[in-house]
């Protein structure tokens, strides 16, 4: 029951029957499998095993659902808490393990609460962990930040966050009170809206912003190339040069990805009445958005590299951490929230708890940019700096130290 509810953490963002539908049926894998080992094992087997399912149906339920919600799983109120260093064992799947064990122990002192010399040793051994968990965890914490200032090499970065969506090109990038130090601007995914009439001038305003500012530019855009659509990061030069690209891997269900052909769900019909023209181009309306996936890879600089997942693929723990085992300095979250029409404030809470777990797990700092969002840097010794657009526009310029120096 507590599951079915939590679970609506997914329609209190997004209302959608479907969304919540195939979420709660993935998760029913959690009841039955605990049924079929309390049946042929044993009740005590069924019990033992019980944070190892929750945790997997959890994880199954969060990365395979229509949306990913690994941001709602178990382990994620641990990010403000004493255990954060546990994240470096598992990220956000090891702190679930971890609360599900603890919820276990509590669990079985409710159960046996009128066997008082098995209570005593409950009590004791759940002492004992958590602890030595504390402990275990102020260590790890202190070895990553160790870890991280032993780099050598940095990098100043300026963080752009707005809190609209443009339509139309203004002078707010030229306007940007930009250091001398600079090395890189990070423009906000959709701060200029593209679609397939207007991304070569989207691309081509971010070649002339970087060669008038004299700085390094990453910005977000669709384009169109050899017939297929894809949603990329695009790095640009000092010089407006085009030094590499990332195209997205995982793809927004129904804004960018649409398996279904013409078939759409009966309340999206009446919903696309509403919509005004330029929110229909994407691809459950418009077959010509249906985008292309990437592949897994780093944006490369000419003296540093970085992970640019984009929105929604932050979500996917494991890919992440595909990403940094390439090789990156860091990892850049981009992010457009315009499409939250209700509890953003909750939802940024969430994902800033889980953006600090993944930044501890993978000892790499995580930066962040976008529309509706923070423009800062999530450390990994679990720290951040973190700033809320105002008036409009956030600016935060952050200095990222660099594993190596890029030939």
């Amino acid at each position: 029951m507590f599951r079915l509810i939590f679970a609506l953490g997914i329609t209190y963002f997004v209302i959608d029957p479907y969304l919540y539908f195939f979420s709660i049926l993935i998760f029913l894998g959690l009841p039955i499998s605990f049924y079929l080992i309390r049946k042929y094992l044993s009740p005590l087997a069924a019990g033992l095993a019980l944070p190892v399912l929750w945790t997997f149906w959890d994880y199954l339920e969060a990365q395979y659902t229509l949306l990913p919600m690994t941001l709602v799983m178990l382990g994620s109120p641990l990010a403000i808490s004493s255990f954060l260093g546990l994240a470096r064992f598992g990220g956000i799947i090891g702190l679930t393990l971890f609360a599900a064990l603890i919820n276990l122990f509590l669990t079985f002192l409710i159960i046996s609460r009128k066997n008082k010399r098995l209570v005593k040793i409950l009590i004791i051994l759940t002492v004992l962990i958590l602890v030595s968990a504390w402990q275990i965890s102020d260590f790890l914490l202190k070895q990553n930040k160790n870890f991280y200032l032993s780099r050598e090499n940095t990098l100043n970065v300026v963080l752009f966050s707005a809190d609209k969506v443009k339509y139309d090109f203004d002078g707010s990038l030229s306007e940007l009170p930009l250091s001398k130090k600079t090395d890189l601007l990070v423009i906000p995914e959709n701060l200029y809206k593209s679609n397939l009439e207007n991304f070569g001038a989207v691309i081509n305003f971010y070649q002339e912003a970087a060669k008038n500012l004299g700085v390094d530019l990453v910005g977000i855009a669709l384009r169109e190339n050899n017939g297929k659509v894809h949603k990329s990061a695009i790095l640009f030069s000092r010089t407006g040069e085009i030094l590499d690209i990332y195209d997205k891997n995982y793809l927004t269900i129904t804004s960018e990805d649409w398996p279904f052909e013409n078939w759409r769900p009966f309340y999206f019909n009446s919903y696309f009445k509403k919509l005004p023209s330029e929110q229909k181009k994407v691809a459950i309306f418009d077959r010509r958005y249906q985008h292309e996936s990437g592949e897994p890879s780093l944006i490369k600089g000419k003296n540093f590299s970085f992970a640019s997942p984009i929105c929604l693929e932050v979500h996917y723990p494991f890919y992440l951490q595909k990403l940094s085992n390439l090789g990156a300095d860091f990892i850049l979250h981009n992010s457009n929230n315009d499409w939250i029409k209700r509890g953003l404030s909750q939802y940024l809470k969430l994902t800033n708890n889980f953006r600090t777990i993944e930044a501890v797990w993978l000892k790499n700092p995580i930066l962040v940019s976008g529309i509706r969002e923070y423009a800062g840097i999530f450390y990994p010794d679990g720290t951040n700096e973190l700033i809320y657009p105002q008036n409009g526009i956030a600016i935060k310029e952050v200095t990222v130290r660099l594993d190596k120096l890029e030939k």
